[in-house]
């Protein structure tokens, strides 16, 4: 992008930001397959932005395929840019003010009953979060770091056996857009928290795992979503004099670089990975609180939305991690029970090859660092009872249907995991 380009995104920014929230009228999205690398190259060189394209998974790799969003003004300069590149194209969302309006179907929020049909604030999801703490014995509110803007990143740690039960780490929401993933991890703490002794499977589940779920990782962002602009996926530091945020799930010391594999260095992208690794305090102190609990920890689990697919490492590179094998037996017995309930179909591998190269992701940096299997789910992205595609902008009667079928996949992680030996409580006591 050329310095008039960042001039014009800085002050649609500052406008933005004044006139909240932003509105998608008549916005439209595309799906673009990439089948040829100069197809890429077209691609990764658009203006990404405000009031400009956004992709909600950025350009990677041949093979992908990505989904755009195209504003009404742009809608002539992207119809050349792909006749120019023999791009095909299929239209899958006419109207993207429409997916947004669904996903907020009540216009105030009523803060005397938490539910789950709606994507509450912040303050809420967290007042929640004592709530379950005074009610439940075995429910510890929990802060696992701190935000650019001063938020406190506060999960829950539910362990009814201390001492006794393997450890499993639930990250979510890192990517500020991703709202379901937040919604459908509250949900699974309460379920967890309230199934009936008939309820076997999940009460197993609940019984004997010592949980650390954290709804929302990246609380400034989300924020800004609900209240601003609903395609922000970054943090909110200050980057440069014109730009704001980096990727998050970009930033943790694994295999970084700036502008590696699957980040870019361009500080206004979407997958900006930040000027060092840990540049965010957000990532930073995350990383911190999941070292202390390294000693409890047996398997960590990001949830992400949308692109129906279970992943584990490696991200920066084709070579396959040491448990490969292992890990591909427990995802395949994960993304079988997915299905089972709604019939909602999940791939499944390593993350550089199933969905796109990308480096400095936390599930890659906790293998990395502490050995553990690092696994992310990607949500599915349509309804998969009418078919109807909403991507990353579940609506809220989406929750719960997502939140049960990844629910019973967590059943079959666990008892795979289990059988192959991953879910032993001896390292506690060394």
């Amino acid at each position: 992008m050329n310095l008039f380009g960042y001039f014009i995104t800085f002050l649609v920014t500052v406008v933005v930001t004044e006139a909240t929230p932003f509105r998608f009228d008549n916005f439209k999205v595309y799906r673009v397959p990439i089948e040829q690398e100069e197809q890429l190259k077209a691609l990764k060189g658009i203006r990404t932005g405000v009031n400009s394209y956004e992709y909600f998974e950025e350009p990677q790799r041949t093979g992908q395929s990505v989904d755009i969003l195209v504003p009404p003004h742009l809608e002539k300069d992207f119809v050349a840019i792909a006749e120019t590149n023999k791009l095909s194209r299929k239209l899958i969302v006419e109207n993207f003010q429409e997916l947004v309006d669904k996903e907020r179907p009540n216009a105030v929020e009523d803060d005397e009953e938490f539910g789950w049909d709606d994507y509450h604030s912040i303050d809420t999801i967290n007042a929640w979060l004592y709530s379950l703490e005074a009610l439940y014995d075995e429910v510890t509110v929990v802060k696992g770091g701190t935000t650019y803007e001063g938020r406190d990143i506060l999960g829950v740690n539910i362990n009814r056996k201390p001492g006794q039960n393997p450890g499993i780490f639930v990250e979510s929401q890192i990517h500020s857009n991703e709202w379901i993933t937040s919604a459908s991890a509250t949900w699974i703490i309460n379920k967890l928290l309230t199934a009936t002794p008939e309820e076997t499977e999940i009460r197993n589940l609940a019984d004997n795992i010592n949980w650390y779920i954290f709804p929302l990782i990246n609380a400034d962002g989300y924020e800004y979503t609900r209240n601003v602009y609903r395609m922000w996926r970054k943090t909110r530091s200050p980057q440069g004099l014109i730009c704001n945020g980096v990727d998050p799930n970009r930033n943790w010391d694994v295999f970084w670089e700036k502008g590696g594999i699957g980040s870019s260095a361009n500080m206004c992208d979407g997958s900006f990975a930040g000027p060092e690794a840990f540049s965010e305090i957000e990532s930073q102190t995350l990383s911190e609180f999941v070292l202390s609990l390294q000693s409890e920890l047996n398997f960590y689990i990001g949830f992400h939305s949308a692109a129906n697919m279970l992943l584990f490492p490696w991200g920066h590179t084709s070579n396959p991690a040491t448990n490969y094998v292992e890990f591909m037996e427990i995802a395949e017995a994960t993304v079988t029970a997915l299905q089972a309930r709604y019939g909602t179909v999940y791939t499944y591998g390593p993350i550089y090859s199933t969905i796109y190269p990308a480096t400095g992701s936390s599930p890659d940096w906790v293998h990395y660092t502490l050995g553990i299997p690092g696994f992310t789910y990607e949500f599915r992205n349509i309804n998969t009872e009418t078919g109807e595609y909403y991507g990353a902008l579940a609506p809220p009667d989406q929750i719960q249907p997502n939140a049960e079928e990844v629910l019973d996949s967590l059943v079959a992680l666990v008892q795979k995991a289990t059988e192959l030996g991953y879910m032993t409580v001896t390292k506690q006591s060394e």
